[in-house]
């Protein structure tokens, strides 16, 4: 069961990549905010006991009125929602919310506010992923071959058999990721991972294979495409 298992989604970032004045979980996508689409993903599995949205201070009260407006189309039983502020980097905003959580959640997923495809069979393969092993994420191999580069300058060709491109959601026992967040704190880490400061922690981290669809939503042909994919979708539909 899924019922001690809280989802943590960072919304704090400015989408400087977007270009626009607002940030981009609050863009229009197919009618609706890139948020609202990401909130019905995460519910489609059922029994999650909690949502915890981390936003920028400035956006709280708007983000809350997104929420009620998303909550008048779902069944009652949906998860509880909360929102509340972030920090300055997204790892600061995860490390926030990891500290508002109940006592009682055992799990904790993290899943990007701009992945609004994730599918159930992804999100379900990815916690039962973290069951066995104790911290689980989505990724897909690239297909394209990948270079180290340091200051304009090609200094290594990696195998592209072992290279993966890192997805959310990811999840970890509680315990697992908040002493991994206390040690990044303490010892001034950064990262946009969440599960690099569980592996500097010298924890494993499973993998489970992503879904190419599954894609964050960062710049003006994201959104295009994701545009395409739900108008692809609604016409199969039909």
């Amino acid at each position: 069961m899924m019922n001690n298992t809280c989802v943590i989604v960072p919304a704090a970032g400015s989408g400087v990549r977007m270009g626009g004045a607002i940030p981009k979980q609050f863009l229009n996508l197919a009618g609706r905010p890139i948020l609202h689409h990401t909130l019905s993903a995460l519910v489609k599995m059922p029994s999650l006991s909690m949502i915890l949205l981390i936003v920028a201070e400035g956006y709280v009260a708007k983000t809350r009125q997104l929420v009620s407006q998303w909550r008048l189309g779902q069944p009652v039983t949906v998860a509880e929602v909360r929102v509340a502020a972030g920090g300055r980097e997204r790892s600061d905003s995860v490390y926030n919310g990891l500290g508002m959580l109940p006592e009682e959640c055992e799990w904790v997923m993290i899943h990007d506010a701009v992945r609004p495809f994730a599918s159930p069979a992804l999100i379900r393969a990815v916690w039962e992923g973290a069951r066995a092993t104790g911290a689980c994420i989505a990724a897909v191999p690239s297909t394209d071959t990948v270079k180290l580069v340091r200051d304009g300058n090609v200094c290594q060709t990696l195998a592209r058999d072992e290279v993966w491109l890192v997805q959310t959601p990811q999840v970890f026992r509680k315990q697992i990721v908040t002493a991994a967040y206390e040690r990044a704190v303490s010892k001034g880490w950064k990262g946009t991972d969440d599960a690099s400061f569980v592996e500097r922690m010298g924890s494993p981290v499973s993998i489970v294979e992503g879904e190419r669809t599954n894609i964050k939503v960062t710049s003006p042909e994201d959104l295009q495409w994701a545009e395409w994919y739900i108008a692809t979708i609604e016409s199969g539909r039909r």
